[in-house]
């Protein structure tokens, strides 16, 4: 007779979870890439303003961009807080189950499944799990977690 696993648990999405989340799940890019659409925006915002005559709102508008996008480039993380934190599932309370069908995460406003069947890839961070998967990547962290249910989550890796 096969054992079923069921885990429930509850946290909630403040300002600490959803720097935990960005900080184990962030790619980190030290190249020029991130801002190679800041760096385009800027130079033909000034190419437009040193080769056209008539107006030049058009042209401190692209330069503007360009900084503005620098900017967001460059305090990426602090950006990314701020938009989640503008969510309306911000400080909200989240039910969390992991059993044999998959990860199901429940709040008032998003009701979420991933199935094991969609996880492509697991990955254990310092801090907790990231789930690579069909829509997408979620992370998971150790602080919600007790140890059987994060050796359940990395016992389902391909």
């Amino acid at each position: 007779m096969s054992s079923t696993f069921s885990y429930t648990t509850a946290f909630m999405l403040d300002r600490a979870h959803f720097g935990e989340c960005y900080d184990q799940s962030r790619v980190k890019d030290s190249s020029l890439k991130p801002y190679y659409k800041a760096i385009a925006l800027f130079v033909f915002g000034v190419v437009l303003l040193m080769t056209t005559d008539s107006n030049h709102y058009i042209s401190f508008f692209v330069v503007a961009l360009g900084v503005l996008e620098a900017t967001s480039t460059y305090y990426h993380r602090t950006w990314w807080l701020w938009r989640q934190m503008l969510s309306k599932a911000s400080n909200s309370e989240i039910n969390l189950v992991i059993d044999q069908e998959g990860i199901t995460t429940k709040s008032f406003h998003v009701n979420n499944q991933i199935i094991w069947a969609a996880v492509s890839r697991i990955d254990k961070t310092d801090q907790g799990v990231l789930l690579h998967h069909t829509k997408g990547k979620s992370y998971i962290s150790d602080s919600c977690l007790s140890d059987q249910a994060i050796e359940f989550i990395t016992s389902h890796h391909h």
